[in-house]
Parts: C-alpha cells; structure tokens; sequence
C-alpha cells in the first residue's frame, strides 16, 4: 500500500492552495466593501455641510488667538493651524465621531489648512511637509469676495475625480466685527479604487502573511487530520483486495470521512460473508459433482462386480478354488459399503448451505407443493447461530403455511437483508390479507415469540384487508463475531 504522503498534486496541498487563492480575493472584497461603505458615509456628511460647521467652529476659536495679523503672530498661527488639522483627523475631535477613521485609512494627509489675510496672502499652512499642496483660493475666485462679505462659511469649487477634492473657506472676525482674515480648509481623499489598484499600503504585507499562515495551518490540519483518516481507509482497502478482511477502518466520527468509513466497514462485512458463502457453495457444488461422478462410474462397476463374481460362484460352486472367488466377493461388497458411505458424506446436508441458499431451498419446495410463485431478494448475511437459523426457518415455514391456508395469495416475496447490525427477513404476499390480527391464532402467537427470543428481536404483522399479508422479523447481529 502506498501511504497518501503530502505530494504537490496531492489533496491536502491542493485544499491548502485553494483555500489561500479563495482567502485573498475574499479579503479584498471584504476589506474594499467596508472601506467603500464608510467613504460614502463620510463624504455625505461632508456633502450636508459637516466640513463647513466644523471650519466655522474653527474660525470662531482661532478669532481668540489672532488679535491684529500682524507677522509677529505668525508662528502662533502656524501652530494653530496645525494643531486644528491634526484635531480634524481625529474620529471623536473632528468631523465625524463615526467615519472619521476612513480618512486615515485612505490618505496619510486628508486634509489641509490655510490662514490667509483679506488681500489673499498666506499667513500660516499646515502641513508643511505634504506629499501635496492644497489649491488656495485666489483673490479673484467667486468664492473669495463672498467669504469676505458674509459670516459664514462658503463651499469653493472641489473635484470628484480621480481625488475627491472638497474646499471651504470662512471668514474670521474680530470682536468688534470686522474680518481679520480668512481660514481655509481643503479635504483631498482618493477613490477607494485607486488605494486597492495603485498603492500599496501597509496592510498588503498583512494579508499576504495571514494567506502564508492561513495555508501552512491549512496543510497542517490536512496533513495531521484528513490526510491521516485517508491513509487509514487506504490501508483498509488494500488489505481488503488481498482477501484479508481482519482489519476495519474504525473511523466513529460523524463527519463526512466518518460516515463513508463505516459504509465501508459494513461493506467489506458483506464481502467477507458473501465470499465465505460462495467458497461454501463452491465446495459443496464441487463434492456433489465428485459424489455423481463417483455414483455413477465406480459404484456401478463395483456393483456390476459384485453380480459377476456371484455368477462365477454359482457356475463354479464345487470347482477347486471356489472359496476364492468368496473372498473377492465379500471384498467387492466391503468396497460398495464403505463407497456408500463416502458418497453419503460428500453430499451437502442442508445445514451445510449458506442460510440464505437454505431459505431459498425450503421456499422453492414449498412453492412446487403449493403451486404458489416466489420472488427473491436474498442477500448473504453473517453466519449466524444454529439456533438463530433453524428460528427463522420455523417462521418461514409457518407464514408460508398460513399463506396457503389463510390469504389466498398467488404470488409470495420472500426478502432477506443486513441492515447495518441487524438482520431482516420479510415474507410479503399477495393475498387478502386479514382485518384482525387480534383473531389470529396459534401459529402467529408462535411466529412472534421466537422472534422475540432473538436477540433484540422484533416482530412486526401487517395484514390489511386487500393489501395482502406481511411478516417481518429482525434481530440483532454480532458483528464482531461475525467478522472473525
């Protein structure tokens, strides 16, 4: 037998790579369904304005911090500025308590900010050191001229592709009311696309150790679990067509394995028994044959001796040498004896057939004395004891009595089966059946009790009117014994 070794074509590396090609497109899709959910949900709450309300609280805290705009301020603002950009990117300080986390998730600098004086110089940006710039509004923009003349803030011109570019910008008033400048703030995220197709971000090296991990504990488990329970049915099975049916597989788990382990335990039960019937069969198929051979050639010539030798003794009664022929006589008659006596023994007794050619043997001459047809379904089944055999062939007898005396049927089913640990007979006719089966008399209260004295034995009866009769009896069967 050759062992189910883990092979590059064998089962478990190809679970194994298959389980790793399935995980890696799943997670993309997982990890993209999420991200692409909660970008939507944080650019509509950019859309209803949450980036307008928060530049406008941020313009009202920063009207604390600048008191004229002069450039000795500048370095205060700088701070500021970056010190509110890094609070907007915040999930519980900035935009959103919720999707706020996506911002992170798609771009290393979400957003920028700017301080710019009324005639559009820049006063202070953060941050500094951006893999981008944002697009400061100009003096001359549309946007620009209504930010100076109103209190709130106003949404500039932005893009939807391939950044998602949103921008506003918000007045800052004095105390007495009067614009000290203007805070601008610009949100520039990628398309989710885009971080899956052209950036390699640093969960990638993640998922491609959790795929590495994921298919060596895959292997693992393969090797050290299914591959182990196949071996062992490989085992089995090659004993099995070597003849030898002393091992079983003895998987007793319930899973799938477990399930076509125990079907093949049983099976090779059946096989066993059925090529112990059939070397059974074969053996006394061939001592009949020798026994009519022998029947028919060297008992009739001793015979036909025997008759010669008797003449020559008559014909030479007082003939010297008479008392010879005597003897030979008395040994050609010690020959027929003992000839007999092999011919009886070589032929087959009934006790000697398999039990299920017995059945059909007691069947057959019922049903050429009764003129009633059979049909079969008789399967081997474990050698079972005496006393078991000669139980179920007085129920035979006795349900194929009461059809010829009771039903009235022309047509018989006889069916003997192993139904996993138990073995079923079944003898169903054709008949009228009977209404009553509390009316039925002795030879049913018989069939019944030796059923029950089988082990776990059970009797069942069923005769509807019209539906014909039907006896069956199973009992338990000792598959260890069996086996052996």
């Amino acid at each position: 037998m050759i062992p189910l070794r883990p092979q590059l074509r064998g089962l478990m590396f190809k679970l194994a790579l298959f389980y790793m090609l399935l995980s890696f497109p799943v997670l993309i899709l997982v990890e993209s369904t999420i991200l692409i959910f909660e970008f939507q949900q944080f650019m509509g709450g950019v859309e209803s304005g949450r980036l307008a309300r928060a530049t406008e609280r941020g313009a009202n805290e920063l009207a604390a911090y600048w008191h004229d705009g002069s450039s000795g301020d500048r370095n205060a603002l700088a701070t500021w500025v970056e010190s509110w950009v890094l609070r907007l990117e915040r999930p519980h300080e900035g935009l959103s308590v919720e999707d706020s986390y996506v911002l992170l998730e798609l771009s290393a600098d979400p957003l920028a900010a700017a301080v710019l004086a009324p005639d559009g110089r820049l006063l202070a940006q953060a941050p500094t050191d951006a893999a981008w710039q944002p697009q400061l509004p100009r003096v001359d923009e549309a946007g620009f001229a209504l930010a100076l003349a109103g209190k709130t803030a106003v949404t500039l011109a932005g893009e939807d592709s391939p950044f998602k570019i949103r921008r506003v910008l918000t007045p800052v008033h004095a105390a007495d009311g009067h614009v000290l400048g203007l805070l601008f703030v610009e949100l520039r995220l990628p398309l989710p696309w885009r971080k899956f197709l052209l950036e390699l971000s640093f969960e990638w090296p993640i998922v491609f150790g959790y795929l590495i991990v994921f298919g060596l504990a895959s292997s693992f488990f393969l090797s050290a679990w299914v591959t182990r329970r196949l071996n062992r049915i490989a085992r089995a099975a090659t004993a099995w067509s070597g003849g030898d049916f002393s091992g079983h597989i003895g998987d007793t788990s319930g899973d799938e394995l477990g399930l076509v382990s125990g079907l093949l335990d049983r099976m090779a039960l059946d096989l066993k028994s059925l090529m112990r019937s059939r070397a059974q069969l074969a053996t006394l198929a061939e001592r009949q044959r020798l026994a009519r051979d022998l029947h028919d050639t060297v008992k009739q010539k001793a015979f036909a001796l025997n008759l010669q030798l008797a003449t020559a003794r008559r014909v030479l009664a007082d003939a010297p040498g008479a008392e010879r022929l005597e003897q030979a006589q008395r040994l050609t008659q010690q020959i027929q004896q003992e000839l007999a006596q092999i011919l009886d023994e070589m032929r087959a007794s009934d006790a000697e057939l398999p039990f299920a050619e017995r059945l059909r043997t007691r069947a057959n001459e019922w049903s050429h004395s009764s003129g009633t047809t059979l049909g079969f379904d008789l399967h081997d089944v474990p050698p079972l004891p005496a006393a078991h055999e000669e139980a179920l062939l007085r129920i035979l007898d006795e349900a194929l009595s009461n059809v010829l005396r009771h039903s009235g049927a022309q047509h018989v089913e006889l069916q003997l089966r192993r139904e996993a640990d138990r073995v079923r007979l079944v003898i169903a006719d054709n008949g009228r059946g009977r209404p009553d089966e509390t009316a039925a008399g002795m030879g049913l209260r018989n069939m019944r009790e030796r059923a029950q004295a089988l082990p776990a034995g059970r009797f069942e009866f069923d005769a509807l009117p019209g539906r014909g009769t039907r006896v069956s009896v199973s009992f338990l069967v000792d598959v260890e014994s069996s086996s052996r």
